[in-house]
Order: C-alpha cells, then sequence, then structure tokens
C-alpha cells in the first residue's frame, strides 16, 4: 500500500451535495453483522466510485486485489493509493472523532475489499447504518 496526498480544493458542487447526506454505509455489500462486528465487501470496476460515506466506528479494510483507488475527503484533499492482495490498515477514532470519504477505483483492474467494522468501539449517541 502506497499513499500519495495530493489537494484538490475544487472539489465538484455535485461531491459538496453528496457530503450534504453522506450515510454510514461503509460498503457496497453488508455480507455479516454480529453484536461485535459488521463485515462488508466493496468491488469497484475500474472508474466506479463509492460515494462519500462517514466512519464512526473503529475498523479495517483488507485489499483482495492489486489496484489503484483515489479518496476525497471533506477538506477537499485527495490521497492515491497503490494496493497490493493483502494490504490492511486499521483505523481507530476517538470519540468525537469520524472520518468522511469516497473511494474511486483509478486503475485498470477491479479492486475488491473487505473491511470490518468493530462495533464494541459504538460511541454513545452513535446509530447504527440505515
Amino acid at each position: 500500500m502506497v499513499p500519495m496526498a495530493q489537494s484538490d480544493a475544487g472539489m465538484s458542487q455535485a461531491c459538496r451535495d453528496e457530503i450534504v447526506n453522506v450515510n454510514t454505509r461503509v460498503g457496497q455489500t453488508l455480507v455479516s453483522e454480529t453484536d461485535i462486528a459488521r463485515v462488508w465487501h466493496i468491488n469497484l470496476e475500474p472508474g466506479e466510485r463509492l460515494g462519500f460515506h462517514r466512519h464512526e466506528l473503529d475498523y479495517c479494510w483488507i485489499a483482495l486485489t492489486a489496484g489503484r483507488s483515489r479518496s476525497m475527503y471533506l477538506d477537499g484533499s485527495t490521497v492515491d493509493t497503490e494496493y497490493i492482495p493483502g494490504d490492511c490498515k486499521v483505523f481507530s477514532f476517538a470519540e468525537d472523532e469520524t472520518m468522511v470519504h469516497d473511494l474511486t477505483n483509478i486503475g485498470n483492474t477491479s479492486l475488491a475489499f473487505t473491511t470490518i467494522e468493530f462495533k464494541a468501539a459504538l460511541k454513545p449517541g452513535l446509530k447504527a447504518p440505515g
């Protein structure tokens, strides 16, 4: 995994509008949910995008395929990342912290991930995605 930060203050109005209605569906398909965790799958073809979503729980993702992505964040910054199968990253948030971003496949191969949210980290006042 090789992240490369970029700046893109020119976020489109469509992206800004999408952020207003941001959700907590951190993947395309919820494949399992227990009292402990939620497991999501993400499969993006070249050029395909997972829209803006909010991470409220501690989580990890695991790359299942090689490829390249670009994520845009609320401040308009972007990060490009290259993956090899098995790459994994873990995120932990403070009680009042969340993260909003999107994910676009900027490579020429299918990109697949498993994302696991840890429900034990559910913070007071937060609700399950719906």
